[in-house]
């Protein structure tokens, strides 16, 4: 039996992502796009009984839950430090040039081993992304208060996180979710506080509000 409900959910477009400009550590303010779909968010979270809200501390994330904790009449905003999107080293404040590149197979083949192999000196390992986003989720089922959770974090972090958890049967478990911004991954959690990913990525509540506009 479900007892309460979280939701993930992937910090709004930024300024960088338009940009095509790599963060990791580094950030960048939401864009109008990103701020949009903030309140889109907040709009499709309104009836679900949010009480409480985690976010990342970066600027991305924090500014994504402020909108949605102010429409929601001012739920309090925790901070969690291991929520936080994976350090990219080197990488950071560059051209994505992964996103590019991946499009044509020759200058894949010449400069994503380059890319990649500068991203293994430099930045944050895997296996600590799991384990610290995996304490951030603990620390996260600790709280004991009545109601459903919003936590508000990264793309990368969202995968380091969901790929540990288990998934419904009805849910097909991918090796890597490409989150995109705003989408929400609903997590239900029973009585013995085991999890289950019931739906995840959705973007339909920033998808049905672009087809009014048009």
């Amino acid at each position: 039996m479900t007892t309460h409900t979280i939701f993930l959910i992937r910090h709004g477009t930024t300024e960088w992502m338009e940009q095509g400009i790599v963060h990791g550590s580094l950030d960048s303010p939401l864009s109008e796009q990103g701020r949009k779909e903030a309140q889109q968010t907040a709009a499709a979270l309104q009836s679900l009984n949010i009480t409480r809200i985690f976010s990342s501390p970066q600027g991305r994330a924090l500014e994504t839950a402020g909108i949605i904790a102010q429409k929601l009449g001012g739920i309090p905003i925790t901070q969690l430090d291991n929520l936080r999107e994976m350090d990219l080293g080197s990488m950071e404040g560059k051209k994505d040039i992964h996103s590019k590149v991946k499009r044509h197979p020759l200058l894949a083949f010449i400069l994503l081993p380059v890319w990649f192999i500068a991203f293994g000196i430099s930045g944050e390992k895997q296996s600590l992304l799991k384990q610290r986003t995996m304490k951030a989720w603990t620390d996260i089922l600790s709280e004991k208060t009545d109601g459903n959770a919003a936590v508000v974090s990264h793309g990368i972090a969202l995968n380091a996180l969901t790929t540990q958890l288990p998934f419904d049967t009805q849910v097909r478990k991918k090796k890597r979710q490409n989150f995109k911004p705003c989408s929400i991954t609903t997590v239900s959690i029973d009585e013995h506080q085991q999890a289950a990913i019931k739906d995840i990525n959705n973007t339909k509540h920033i998808e049905e509000e672009h087809n009014h506009d048009h």
